[in-house]
């Protein structure tokens, strides 16, 4: 096996130095921008100051942002001058880069490996991954990309705590974004995950997806409409530009754990029931400054009928929230959504999201806390260059999510895998988050602080007191007198830092020192947070921890590791 891998590399390498060397293809390539909000502040600027750009759906797409973000110029500034194949390859570029008329291919073998030792009975911590990475594209308008994860990882106290309490009943754990893990030593987590999707312009008007992966709604570091700290899933996207609108759809097959497709009484949940996610958010840039987006989305399961995707959802242009009216109550869960973003001056902007989950008018304006006034806002703000100092980014952002807001009856919570589709605090809380960014040449540094309130659930109380989206919110203990941060109040305060050097821009590979610190205190312990049923005989770690870490990673996706 280890020949015939050096054998076909060897032999792309040949064919790649028979072809014209384009070092950056991509940039001109229907190929998504791996989503990473580090990675995404180096170039970004530059969308937020073009006249029609759209920034909202995330992972962008190469040829859309290449030209307005600079990306081609970026990179190459940050070129060393290497003439031997290690160099040029360590430092400058892909592994192996084949090229042809109308036609090239891309093929890396990267690293996520860490070091690391906290202050918590844990001591020394791991992260193992290794990656395979093939993109490319056949003529101007079709490209394609796939990944491997192969991982074995052993976390930090609260995050190994965290895993083991959201535990399915057929596996080791559940990794936040990643998905299920099978047992690796004594605490250690064991996993691996694919990824990969084609996509396609025929025109100047459509882009289509389809494939394996995260996707993002939202200008904030969360989203309140559809974020990437669920696992991968499969979707299929159609985004339309027309002048200064772009409206996007997305399907997405997504699984639930609460409720499995066999008869978990007779012991077989081996398999877990499909639902579906049906999405669309129109955005419209208003002026060259202020734009304005509108958001619906729907999860059904379509149960007592065929148990396929329902076929109605799959009209592109539908109001979905009276569509799942007309299907019945238990049909599905929907939400609806508005965005804004505002640029003042050149380099400040500001953005905000508000969602509303269930409604009632007359009800919603009261201060009898109506259960089913479910809501959710987000404000916040960029500044770019910040105080004249280029490279220098600034965010700070406040989310507040009411109690019971994505919950629902059975399988329909806004959820995927466990793991929530918007926030990954659930509901019942509020959150600050203040940002800071800088990047010059190969060099990068952030810092990120995350403070907020969250109302659990209380321990050996069957009461649902609406944090947790995944109990059913019939579990509620009445109708009215519902207060926000009610339950058993925690208060989270989460510190992160990282420098970070980069190795090879062509696929973003870096060399990174990091530190953590989280304070995290509650009125009694916390047991259940995740799915049912809760694991027994773990509690969310309630100690202080201190972590610190070093190694190289490929900023592929976003790893969050504040709740």
């Amino acid at each position: 096996m280890r020949k015939l891998i050096w054998g076909l590399l060897l032999g792309l390498n040949i064919a790649n130095a028979q072809e014209k060397e384009i070092l950056f293809p991509e940039y001109d390539s229907q190929l998504r921008i791996p989503f990473n909000h580090a990675s995404y502040s180096v170039f970004e600027q530059g969308i937020y100051q073009a006249d029609n750009a759209h920034t909202t759906i995330k992972p962008y797409v190469y040829q859309t942002v290449g030209k307005v973000a600079g990306l081609d110029a970026y990179k190459t500034n940050l070129l060393k001058d290497k003439k031997s194949w290690g160099g040029r390859k360590l430092w400058n570029e892909h592994l192996v880069a084949v090229r042809g008329k109308d036609y090239w291919v891309n093929l890396d073998v990267l690293l996520d490996v860490d070091a690391g030792i906290d202050n918590t009975n844990v001591g020394n911590t791991f992260n193992n991954i290794r990656i395979l990475k093939i993109e490319g594209q056949l003529g101007s308008k079709f490209s394609y990309s796939a990944s491997a994860f192969e991982s074995q990882s052993k976390y930090t106290q609260f995050i190994n705590e965290y895993i083991k309490i959201n535990q399915p009943e057929d596996a080791n754990g559940l990794i936040p974004g990643r998905g299920k893990s099978k047992a690796f030593g004594e605490i250690g987590h064991d996993y691996g995950i694919s990824t990969g999707y084609i996509s396609y312009t025929p025109n100047k008007f459509f882009n289509i997806q389809f494939g394996h992966g995260q996707n993002f709604i939202g200008d904030g570091y969360r989203s309140l409409f559809l974020s990437d700290v669920s696992a991968p899933s499969t979707y299929a996207k159609v985004t339309t530009t027309v002048g200064k609108v772009q409206y996007t759809n997305m399907w997405m097959w997504l699984k639930d754990f609460n409720y499995s497709i066999d008869d978990a009484s007779a012991g077989m949940n081996y398999g877990h029931k499909r639902k579906y996610g049906t999405f669309h958010h129109l955005s419209w840039n208003v002026t060259s400054r202020f734009n304005l987006g509108f958001f619906e989305g729907i999860i059904t399961d379509n149960s007592g009928s065929s148990g396929a995707y329902p076929a109605e959802y799959f009209n592109p242009i539908i109001f979905y929230k009276n569509l799942e009216f007309a299907n019945g109550e238990d049909s599905g869960n929907g939400i609806v959504g508005m965005d804004v973003k505002y640029r003042l001056g050149k380099n400040n902007v500001f953005y905000g999201q508000f969602l509303l989950d269930d409604f009632k008018a007359k009800e919603f304006f009261k201060s009898d806390g109506y259960w089913a006034n479910k809501h959710a806002i987000q404000v916040g703000a960029k500044f770019f260059d910040a105080f004249n100092l280029k490279g220098l980014q600034l965010q700070a952002e406040f989310n507040k999510v009411t109690p019971f807001t994505y919950s629902h009856e059975q399988q329909h919570n806004y959820a995927h895998f466990g793991q929530p589709l918007a926030h990954l605090w659930g509901g019942n809380f509020w959150e600050t988050v203040f940002i800071a960014r800088y990047n010059k040449n190969r060099w990068g540094a952030h810092a990120k602080v995350v403070y907020g309130k969250k109302g659990f659930d209380i321990d050996g109380d069957t009461t649902s007191y609406g944090g947790n989206i995944f109990v059913l919110a019939t579990e509620r203990n009445n109708d009215y007198g519902q207060k926000f941060l009610q339950g058993n109040e925690a208060t989270t305060l989460n510190v992160d830092m990282e420098v970070s050097y980069l190795i090879n821009p062509s696929n973003n590979f870096k060399l990174f020192a990091g530190a953590l610190i989280r304070n995290f205190k509650s009125d009694s312990p916390i047991t259940r947070i995740g799915i049912e049923p809760e694991s027994t005989g773990y509690t969310f770690n309630t100690e202080n921890t201190q972590w610190f870490v070093l190694g190289v990673k490929a900023d592929l996706f976003n790893n969050y590791r504040d709740y």
